[in-house]
C-alpha cells in the first residue's frame, strides 16, 4: 500500500463525516421551519379558522415531530377538530378521535398538569361512547388547574353530559368552579348558560338528599 492510501481513507471518512452534518443540519432545519410554520397555524385553529382538512392533516403532523413533546396535546386538539369538521358519526371522524386519544394520552403523560389537555381527552373519550373514562378525563382537568376562560364552557358543558358519572371530587371541582366564575365580570356569559343553571340545580339537589 502507498503512502498516499491512509491520507486517502482519511480524506474520505472525513468527507463522509461532513456530508452527514450537513445532511443532519439540513434536517434540523426543515423541522424547524416546519415548527416555525406550525405555531401561527395552530393559534389561528384555536380561534376557530379552522382551514381545509388537507391543512389540519398537516398541522397535526407539524406538531407530532415538533421538539416540544407537550405539542402531542395540540396534536390531539387538532385531531378533534379535524373529526368534527368531518361529521362525528363518520367512520373518518372515529379513527381520528382515536387518533387524537392516543395523541393527548401521550402529550398528558409528559405535561400532565394541562388542564385543556384533561378536557379535550374528555371529549374524545366521550365522543367515543366511553362515558366512564371521559367523566375521569373531566374530574383531573377540573382539579389540576384554576378556572379558564376558554376552557370553563365546555367543562361546564361535559360536567352536564356526563353527571352521573362524575366522582365526587369532579362535583366539587364544579362548584368551586361556578363559585369562582361569579367574582369574575368576564364569565358573565358563561354563568348565565344553560349548563350553569343546570348543574347549580343538580348541586342543590344533592345537597337536598339524605
Amino acid at each position: 500500500m502507498s503512502d498516499s492510501s491512509p491520507r486517502f481513507l482519511i480524506g474520505a471518512f472525513a468527507a463522509s463525516f461532513a456530508l452527514a452534518l450537513i445532511l443532519y443540519a439540513v434536517s434540523f432545519v426543515g423541522s424547524a421551519w416546519r415548527f416555525a410554520q406550525a405555531e401561527p397555524q395552530y393559534d389561528a385553529v384555536a380561534r376557530g379558522k379552522l382551514g381545509t382538512v388537507i391543512e389540519l392533516d398537516a398541522l397535526t403532523r407539524a406538531l407530532r415531530v415538533s421538539p416540544m413533546r407537550a405539542d402531542l396535546n395540540r396534536a390531539g386538539f387538532v385531531q378533534v377538530v379535524t373529526a368534527q369538521r368531518e361529521g362525528l358519526k363518520s367512520a373518518r371522524a372515529a379513527t381520528r378521535m382515536f387518533s387524537a386519544r392516543r395523541d393527548l394520552r401521550a402529550g398528558l403523560g409528559i405535561a400532565p398538569s394541562d388542564s385543556l389537555a384533561w378536557t379535550r381527552l374528555a371529549v374524545a373519550e366521550h365522543t367515543l361512547g366511553n362515558r366512564e373514562r371521559a367523566a375521569a378525563a373531566l374530574s383531573v382537568a377540573l382539579q389540576v388547574a384554576p378556572a379558564e376562560r376558554k376552557a370553563i364552557a365546555l367543562q361546564l358543558d361535559l360536567a352536564l353530559l356526563l353527571w352521573p358519572e362524575l366522582d365526587r371530587a369532579g362535583k366539587v371541582s364544579i362548584e368551586r368552579r361556578l363559585g369562582d366564575a361569579e367574582k369574575s365580570p368576564h364569565l358573565a356569559p358563561v354563568l348565565a348558560g344553560n349548563s350553569a343553571q343546570a348543574l347549580r340545580r343538580k348541586l342543590e339537589e344533592e345537597k337536598r338528599e339524605p
